[in-house]
């Protein structure tokens, strides 16, 4: 039996994560810590994280900071989780959702299952979790299921444009991952996503008799970074992502080689400033880059440079720190593809595109932006109005809870 709860206590949730949020190093992790923060205002929040990588009493502290009520962290060995996904190799199981799996971790999260109201799990990758509390007759928690994007969609592009092992990776995953994405949402008793764009994609995949739908959460921007305001100090351009990430170190190397020798050949005063985790150790050696490794606190650095360039060419949901700029009013250069999860953008009007088949007419695009401030005013303004009607977090909140 579920808990009971009586009317003046707040229902518990229960977030199950692949890896500690804190800190925010990247897009999904600073989307989960926002989450968390709203969460715990109208929920009793507890989190499960079943992955890789180790609970610091630095990260506990700064989750119960948040009014978090329990963290628990089941860490599975690397060796056992790549064991795993070799098995799977032979099998029609996405390789990661056989990385993220374990029996003991199991078990412990069903044990603990009728504690709360509902369950939440942060990624497809727990679709083996799903499955099987779904199953259970212990469990009757309702259980939801956060896509963040459609992986299939992203993996399709990726078996095509991604390198080395990666490329071989996303081959094999791309065949398995979307027909486990359907069965997912058909376990599912609630499923969200961050984009249009994504739901559609897996909507397209169910069969007529599906019944399932899923709610459009858009990723939100902090309401508190709207005050701040473009005003440039330099004529750079900057990125600012997760370089473990392989679209984004791929696209910014792609740039680097491809793009912008011949933006600094017209202009030999531009850098490209670089945020962000292995900045330091993959483009130190390059004497057009500035790598400033994570800042913790990077807005008023992001708001003095010239250009946001966002260069991942292949990809699925929404390019997170593309909207950071923009809520800054940092006019924002990027590919088709990397833009194509921003809902209202336009090219030339609110951001400015940048193609890898044409190199030197990108080179020309960006050159002409950083000879004309009032063209990137223009942009990066047009660019914060979007972001600031569709991407507020403070907007995007009441979806959440209307779901759990």
């Amino acid at each position: 039996m579920a808990c009971n709860h009586n009317k003046t206590m707040k229902d518990s949730i229960l977030l199950v994560l692949t890896r500690p949020p804190y800190p925010a190093v990247d897009g999904t992790r600073e989307r989960i810590l926002n989450e968390i923060e709203d969460l715990t205002k109208d929920f009793d929040v507890s989190i499960f994280i079943i992955g890789n990588e180790n609970l610091s009493a630095e990260q506990e502290a700064k989750l119960r900071s948040l009014g978090v009520k329990s963290v628990t962290n089941y860490r599975i060995s690397k060796i056992f989780s790549y064991a795993n996904a070799a098995i799977s190799l032979f099998s029609k199981k996405p390789l990661q959702a056989a990385y993220f799996w374990n029996k003991q971790a199991y078990r412990q999260l069903e044990s603990q299952c009728n504690q709360f109201h509902s369950i939440c799990f942060h990624t497809i990758r727990f679709g083996e979790y799903i499955n099987l509390l779904k199953k259970s007759s212990v469990c009757q928690s309702k259980i939801l299921v956060f896509f963040n994007d459609a992986i299939s969609l992203n993996y399709a592009d990726a078996s095509k444009k991604a390198r080395g092992m990666w490329r071989c990776i996303y081959k094999i995953e791309s065949s398995r991952i979307g027909n486990y994405e359907t069965k997912v949402l058909s376990l599912v008793d609630s499923a969200s996503i961050v984009s249009e764009r994504d739901r559609a994609h897996i909507l397209s995949k169910v069969g007529q008799t599906n019944t399932k739908d899923i709610k459009v959460i858009r990723h939100g921007i902090d309401d508190r970074l709207f005050s701040y305001n473009y005003l440039p100090k330099t004529n750079n351009l900057v990125f600012i992502g997760n370089l473990l990430y392989p679209p984004n170190r791929q696209g910014l190397e792609r740039f680097c080689l491809e793009i912008l020798p011949l933006i600094t050949k017209e202009k030999p005063e531009t850098k490209l400033v670089i945020i962000g985790r292995q900045s330091k150790e993959i483009f130190s050696h390059n004497p057009t880059c500035i790598p400033m490794g994570f800042v913790d606190d990077p807005y008023t650095l992001l708001a003095e440079q010239a250009i946001f360039i966002s260069p991942a060419d292949f990809g699925a949901g929404v390019p997170t720190k593309s909207l950071l700029a923009m809520s800054i009013g940092l006019p924002v250069v990027s590919t088709a593809n990397n833009a194509a999860g921003i809902e209202g953008v336009k090219e030339n009007e609110n951001v400015v595109f940048m193609d890898y088949t044409q190199p030197m007419q990108s080179a020309k695009k960006i050159i002409e932006l950083l000879e004309n401030e009032a063209m990137r005013k223009m942009i990066g303004l047009a660019g914060k109005e979007i972001v600031s009607k569709l991407y507020k977090r403070s907007q995007n909140y009441p979806l959440l809870k209307e779901i759990i």
